[in-house]
């Protein structure tokens, strides 16, 4: 197998915070390929397999005391019993298989990654799982020595079904410094590649029959919809929010090659994928395409797409605002396409409002067919290093992935209360459902499988099937999975580059620079190089040359 490094498409490698103003970053629900998700649109797929029971069923293991398995998770706890009451039922399944039982620790959306981090480098023995991802630092974590190292004789042990199903070549790419450090969501079938979700019946009322398909059809639809939707903000976007993935989309909507970011987030490091390890400087190579982006973004803000206090506002929720009808547009990943496109999902009230309401999603790179398939890195599950009882942790873990009545459970609630069964298998919301009461979280993304998954009667599957379909015709592989930029020898040009880029971003998306196009990129351009840019991308050269063996060092940039 051709040896990979870590690093996330352009767009995925930009992605700022996750925290959307007057939402959570969780609250979208999310539909996998088979037809998973979380909250409010959880999960689809095929019925579990009978070959999964048997798992976490371990009869030579001494399992004579009981302990309690922590589980560390990011996202908002509702307030109410909900999570109690589920994990009371899952715990008398793990009291009977493995004579232990969870409890959960919830990180919140707010300040998320700082809680995070500090929660893990305590180090007092306070979690034993952990949900990590490589938009969750979980590389340089890894590094710190945050995370236990995995032998392959424990998994086999401890976690026999996962270990025997997760194929090596995903092992290896969850190794850092040859040793295994996590485990793979390898099995669940997903796309969180950004585009814009839009009214596709408005489109068509603006002359788009097709529907939006590149920026210049969105700069038409923007124009159409402040003309004739008084009571809608084209995009009631909030000025923190959107900043990284709109640049990355619209370069990956505008350059020939499909870019791979490397090396630290936002500093501009990219590789192209037609070329062997290079290292280029996004800012400065595709500088043209800066400034037109540049100007793009002054006109939509002279139409009026965004609140004009843009900036200072962050007060909207903009996906809110998307389900009934006050905005047109919605940025975000495919999965959030998924729920906001079906009409059987209660909040999104414009289809009962406007039998003609349609949803379309314009997706990133569309325009050159680039789309990068979703790395088995991005949602993972980790032990962390000062678990008091790790083999415990990973024997639960084996269970809520693979046993099909613990995998409803921490993933759709009780039988009869968060969900049901039709007669086709499928899974709905009962009637007697109340929100207020019944809704729970406990985003457990790093051990959903396809295998287990309950297809959601509420969504649209016509739809759904079809963008898929074009996806995973146009998807590539992202060849670089496993080196970890070593940050250190360039922290200060790191912490300086940031500044600039938190700078300039938000005035470059949201139009609001002074002077021309041209002059504010290449004042940016000037500051990125004062700031050291060009050592960090040398480092990085440096540091990928020495992971191939190659010899050579990096050209400044001109």
């Amino acid at each position: 197998m051709k040896r990979k490094v870590l690093a996330v498409l352009l767009a995925a490698s930009m992605v700022g915070s996750l925290a959307a103003c007057g939402s959570d970053g969780s609250g979208s629900s999310s539909s996998s390929k088979d037809g998973s998700g979380t909250n409010e649109s959880t999960g689809s797929g095929e019925e579990g397999s009978d070959g999964a029971s048997s798992a976490g069923e371990t009869s030579d293991i001494d399992t004579s005391e009981h302990v309690v398995i922590t589980y560390l998770t990011v996202g908002d706890k509702p307030n109410n019993t909900a999570n109690e009451d589920i994990l009371a039922e899952l715990n008398k399944i793990l009291t009977e298989k493995v004579n232990a039982e969870l409890d959960v620790y919830n990180i919140g959306w707010t300040d998320y990654m700082s809680n995070y981090r500090l929660t893990l480098t305590q180090m007092d023995g306070s979690v034993d799982l952990v949900s990590a991802a490589d938009w969750m630092e979980e590389w340089a974590l890894a590094k710190d020595g945050a995370f236990l190292t995995l032998t392959e004789d424990m998994l086999s042990t401890y976690c026999p079904t996962t270990y025997s199903e997760v194929p090596q070549e995903h092992w290896d790419m969850c190794k850092y410094n040859g040793e295994i450090m996590f485990i793979p969501e390898d099995s669940y079938t997903q796309r969180t590649n950004h585009g814009f979700i839009y009214r596709l019946d408005w489109a068509k009322e603006a002359g788009l029959e097709d529907g939006v398909h590149s920026w210049d059809d969105l700069t038409e639809y923007f124009r159409w919809v402040k003309a004739n939707k008084e009571d809608v903000i084209p995009w009631d976007v909030c000025g923190g929010n959107s900043v990284w993935e709109n640049l990355g989309g619209w370069l990956t909507s505008n350059v020939d090659e499909l870019l791979w970011g490397v090396g630290a987030t936002n500093t501009g490091t990219i590789i192209k994928q037609t070329e062997d390890n290079k290292v280029y400087n996004q800012y400065f190579e595709y500088r043209d395409e800066l400034v037109e982006y540049a100007k793009l973004m002054k006109e939509w803000d002279e139409i009026g797409v965004w609140r004009t206090d843009v900036l200072n506002n962050t007060s909207s929720d903009n996906r809110a605002d998307y389900r009934i009808g006050k905005t047109s547009v919605d940025q975000h990943h495919t999965q959030t396409w998924t729920d906001l496109v079906s009409p059987g999902i209660a909040n999104n009230t414009i289809y009962q409002d406007d039998p003609d309401a349609e949803s379309g999603f314009f997706w990133f790179g569309e325009e050159k067919n680039h789309v990068t398939n979703e790395s088995v890195v991005h949602g993972t599950m980790a032990i962390s290093a000062a678990s008091e009882n790790p083999e415990r942790a990973l024997m639960v873990y084996d269970l809520l992935r693979n046993d099909p009545e613990c995998y409803r459970l921490i993933n759709y609630g009780i039988e009869g209360r968060q969900y049901a069964i039709n007669e086709e298998g499928e899974r709905y919301v009962p009637d007697t459902y109340d929100k207020e009461k019944d809704e729970f979280m406990f985003d457990f993304w790093e051990g959903r499988t396809d295998k287990n998954e309950l297809k959601d009667a509420r969504l649209n599957w016509d739809a759904i099937d079809a963008m898929y379909e074009t996806l995973d015709a146009a998807g590539v592989d992202n060849p670089y999975l496993q080196f970890v930029f070593d940050q250190d020898p360039v922290q200060t040009q790191i912490s300086n580059v940031t500044q600039v880029t938190d700078k300039y971003m938000k005035l470059l998306t949201y139009g609001k620079y002074d002077g021309t196009a041209e002059e504010f990129i290449d004042k940016f351009l000037d500051e990125l190089k004062a700031a050291g840019v060009e050592d960090i991308d040398n480092e990085v050269q440096r540091q990928l040359n020495e992971f191939y063996g190659v010899n050579e060092t990096a050209a400044p940039i001109e």
